[in-house]
């Protein structure tokens, strides 16, 4: 088979999770943040955008009958895995507070729970009980699907807020009956015997029912960049909440929050202050090494089985030893980029390429980059310009033009999506150079020495900068990743 016959063939796979929830598994090696989360040890997943977040969860979806047949854990999701999120509606009429917000996640929540508990066919006296009062207030909608849930929480909460829950004394039996009859505070003896149950209690009775029927119950809850992203405000109080309420319930043995969160956010909604924080202990952060960012490649590179027979490689082999994950390597593609005695190896001078201004590369890129060169590659050799050495099947000038297009990507499809509020000033440093000092930077943006200061603390929190030089002296370098767009030259500004 020619070169170009396989790297029409080839693929590295998508850089985005939910696009290859079908292929992922192929991929997945049982890391040890893997073995943390599947064995229940931890609750909080952080990492940055591209960490591999998303792939855990999906992942994790994959086992979801292996959890309820082996480990008697009944998985579910309180968001849609792909698609439109379950929570765009509550940007018309939001909750007002966090105080409403943690109303809404704990019936969300339960309402959720015994959804599933229906599903698995799974149920007993203190399940049917709880079914009972959450069908009698009209919590469970006859939709299927958690947009329909919400709505019915939000729909509740919209009565509680404006009906009180009136008392009334039923003038045939001489009983006390009550309107709405969840409440989130303890009832009086009188309300109580109008038929009223407090939140707790409900979580008390979901806690009894998973208790006999020898079931956990893991509600995974991601995508939470996505849900609250037209409003910081909302997202704020959206995601204080839910750890408000991960701590309330934290208590319960059986009951399990699963969250996965971007650092970046977790840090914006903390940085003013929270509390909470101090609860949350059950967490991991993913982070990425050389070793496990070539692994990565590898497993992505092993997948495609033209390219494992063409080169008569023993998969099993390869993946025992990371030695052998590097000669492969380098048998796949060049030694160097950029050629000379003092010039990094091809993965040290990717790696390099591909990590922001906080040191932190993501997967997602590194599955661009790939993706990009081969694309790349094909169209050269196409075009008879065929530049391969020995058995590479990617050159050197092709990770190059490559690296042009994730910069492209990276800028227009994460940065300035998510920071709208940065972008012209990032665009003003189109064909600067790429270490500045803030006097230069206060010219190029207009701006006073302390307006382009602020501004340049924002760019270093989203790592678009990194900090150079002694305090007395300090610069603000551009990395790699950000260059190819923005036509920068390497070098300090005058």
């Amino acid at each position: 088979m020619s070169k170009l016959e396989l790297l029409q063939k080839i693929k590295f796979g998508q850089r985005i999770a939910e696009e290859e929830t079908e292929s992922l598994i192929n991929y997945f090696v049982e890391t040890e943040d893997w073995r943390q989360l599947y064995s229940g040890e931890i609750d909080v997943i952080y990492g940055p955008k591209g960490a591999g977040k998303s792939a855990l969860y999906t992942i994790l979806e994959k086992y979801r009958e292996d959890l309820f047949f082996h480990k008697n854990i009944i998985l579910t999701t309180a968001e849609n895995p792909r698609g439109n999120t379950v929570f765009e509606g509550l940007t018309v009429s939001p909750p007002t507070g966090e105080t409403e917000f943690v109303r809404l996640w704990k019936l969300y929540f339960l309402v959720i729970t015994i959804t599933i508990f229906n599903d698995w066919k799974v149920t007993n006296k203190q399940l049917k009980k709880l079914n009972d009062h959450l069908e009698e207030a009209k919590l469970i909608p006859r939709q299927p699907g958690l947009k329909a849930i919400l709505r019915a929480c939000r729909e509740y909460l919209s009565k509680l807020e404006s009906i009180s829950p009136n008392i009334e004394i039923d003038n045939m039996t001489g009983n006390l009956s009550a309107g709405l009859k969840i409440t989130f505070q303890q009832p009086t003896d009188e309300e109580y015997d109008a038929g009223m149950i407090s939140i707790d209690e409900l979580y008390q009775l979901l806690e009894d029912g998973l208790n006999e029927s020898k079931f956990n119950l893991w509600i995974a809850v991601d995508r939470l960049d996505v849900a609250f992203t037209e409003n910081l405000e909302l997202e704020t109080n959206a995601l204080k909440a839910l750890f408000k309420t991960y701590r309330d319930l934290s208590n319960l043995q059986h009951l399990k929050i699963k969250i996965f969160l971007r650092d970046d956010i977790w840090k914006r909604i903390t940085e003013e202050g929270f509390r909470e924080a101090s609860h949350i202990t059950k967490t991991l952060t993913i982070l990425w090494s050389k070793e496990s960012l070539l692994n990565l490649i590898t497993r992505r590179i092993l997948n495609n089985t033209e390219l494992v027979d063409n080169y008569e490689i023993d998969v099993e082999d390869i993946m025992s030893d990371y030695q052998k994950q590097e000669e492969l390597f380098y048998t796949l593609f060049p030694d160097q980029i950029d050629v000379g005695d003092k010039k990094p190896k091809t993965l040290d001078w990717i790696l390099s390429r591909l990590r922001d201004g906080k040191g932190i590369i993501a997967p997602r890129e590194l599955v661009h980059l790939f993706n990009e060169a081969r694309q790349e590659q094909v169209k050269k050799i196409q075009l008879g310009q065929n530049d391969l050495e020995k058995e590479n099947i990617i050159g050197r000038q092709a990770f190059k033009n490559a690296l042009n297009e994730v910069s492209k990507v990276r800028l227009q499809q994460t940065i300035y999506p998510e920071y709208p509020s940065l972008k012209e000033y990032i665009e003003k440093l189109e064909g600067e150079k790429t270490e500045q000092t803030v006097q230069n930077l206060s010219k190029i943006w207009g701006l006073s020495i302390a307006e382009a200061g602020k501004i340049i603390k924002k760019l270093l929190d989203i790592g678009f900068m990194e900090l150079k030089g002694e305090k007395s002296n300090q610069r603000y370098w551009v990395p790699f990743i950000y260059r190819g767009e923005l036509n920068m030259s390497q070098g300090k500004s005058e």
